[in-house]
């Protein structure tokens, strides 16, 4: 049986870790909706409208109201891939099954796509750097260094064969 290290062993905590902040994110996202923009998340809503949350607000209720719902929805998508990558990390990753390793691949795919949509749509200058920005980036730095740390847990390299021993009998 091949030693593991230390992280082949426990890299499944680091997407454990992962998963339950993002389950967190969007529990909160979907808890406060569009008032996110009133606070932390301001620099994102500022970045892409030019606007601040009460501004939209008044200016346009609607468009605000909509914002609030997808917000909301996305909070809940966010909340579902906590769970479903928590159940994946803690089961078929934790025992070291291909399938999880190419599947967790996801993660830096998708941080990487919501990183670009972001910077596309950030078009004003000022209101600072938006949160999900820098969270994107650490969590992607995070789970492609987790994956190729963990790759020779899940692809071990094959050991000689004995001369013989799989050679049939004469």
């Amino acid at each position: 049986m091949k030693i593991q290290t230390f992280f082949e062993r426990y890299a499944w905590v680091v997407f454990l870790v992962l998963s339950i902040i993002i389950a967190l994110f969007g529990l909160g996202d979907m808890l406060t909706g569009g008032t996110t923009f009133e606070s932390g998340e301001g620099p994102t809503l500022q970045g892409i409208s030019g606007m601040t949350w009460a501004q939209l607000q008044s200016a346009s209720p609607n468009a605000a109201t909509m914002i609030d719902y997808l917000v909301r929805a996305g909070g809940s998508h966010l909340f579902v891939l906590g769970l479903l990558s928590m159940i994946v990390t803690a089961t078929a990753f934790r025992r070291g099954e291909r399938s999880a390793w190419y599947a967790m691949w996801l993660w830096p795919l998708w941080l990487a796509l919501v990183i670009l949509v972001l910077l596309s749509a950030y078009k004003q200058t000022g209101p600072g750097i938006p949160p999900p920005l820098v969270s994107g980036s650490i969590f992607f730095i995070l789970s492609v260094l987790t994956l190729l740390l963990s790759y020779r847990k899940f692809f071990p390299k094959q050991q000689p064969r004995a001369r013989g021993a799989s050679e049939p009998a004469a």
